[in-house]
């Protein structure tokens, strides 16, 4: 096994979470290299894909005889990670060194969730101190009016606009979640693409960064993005979508033979995940 001579480059050069990287090393070889898409089965051992996704790996040429092999992936744990040694066949092996990805809320040294901040206040009106009481006390009861009515324009059209984006998110999930039914995927690709369309609904449901977070801490992510106050029909949702991304992680990075879904299973999680849906989306009931 011939090791090849490679310098090594990553971009971004600070790596984060979630980021889109660029793992570069050039080489130099005598004979032509053929450029484009590597197959991921040149990897010496199996990647571990509970730490990164790998979307490709390229040949560029260079010039003059010298080639990058372009590794793109995207990290989802901090900490150092190690890529196994990739073999270019009748060519050599290339070793990766380890990559360092940062923690942005370590780096701030934050410690907890920051508090609401309090909404600003509008100016207070400035009148004349000589005017009279009655002119006066007219001026402030429209001035205070105004206000009122003003607020009540600028919340109404606010939740106007949040409820059409919850709207739009649902629809659009539901029907990407319907639409992988249809699909001619691996059982291994359909879980990934459901999980995907959740992460992304739940994302802009809750504001809470679903996409980045890993299955197991899923349960404390959606107590920190409710506040710990989501009532019993939400809180079963909830379990109901944990179980089913534990599920699909099973057939995803599995390699038992039994890491497929059922007959039916698949369909009766997508009606399951459009029920969780429903209940997330449900109004709050009001107590009388």
């Amino acid at each position: 096994m011939i090791y090849l001579q490679t310098q090594q480059t990553v971009f971004p050069k600070s790596v984060y979470i979630g980021d889109r990287t660029e793992l570069r090393c050039s080489f130099k070889h005598e004979a032509a290299v053929k450029a484009g898409d590597v197959s991921m089965d040149c990897f010496v051992t199996q990647p571990d894909f509970s730490l990164y996704d790998i979307s490709s790996v390229t040949i560029q040429e260079a010039g003059q005889g010298y080639y990058t092999l372009v590794l793109s992936f995207v990290p989802w744990h901090t900490g150092k990670i190690t890529f196994p040694d990739f073999e270019l066949p009748e060519i050599g092996v290339i070793h990766f060194d380890d990559i360092t990805v940062l923690s942005l809320v370590e780096q701030q040294g934050v410690q907890a969730l920051k508090g609401y901040a309090s909404p600003l206040l509008l100016p207070g009106t400035t009148y004349k101190i000589y005017a009279g009481i009655a002119g006066f006390v007219i001026l402030l009861i429209v001035f205070i009016r105004l206000l009122v009515k003003r607020q009540a324009i600028i919340f109404w059209a606010k939740n106007l606009k949040l409820r059409r984006r919850y709207a739009r998110n649902k629809r659009i999930a539901v029907k990407q979640l319907k639409g992988l039914c249809s699909q001619d995927l691996s059982p291994s690709e359909l879980s990934t693409q459901l999980q995907k369309i959740m992460r992304e609904y739940l994302e802009v449901r809750l504001s809470y960064p679903f996409t980045r977070t890993l299955t197991s801490e899923m349960s404390l992510a959606f107590e920190s993005a409710t506040g710990g106050l989501a009532e019993e029909n939400r809180e079963a949702a909830f379990e109901d979508i944990i179980g089913a991304f534990v599920r699909t992680d099973y057939i995803r990075f599995s390699a038992s033979k039994s890491a497929v879904f059922a007959d039916g299973e698949f369909v009766q999680l997508v009606n399951n995940l459009i029920d969780d849906i429903t209940a997330i989306e449900e109004e709050p009931k009001k107590n009388v």
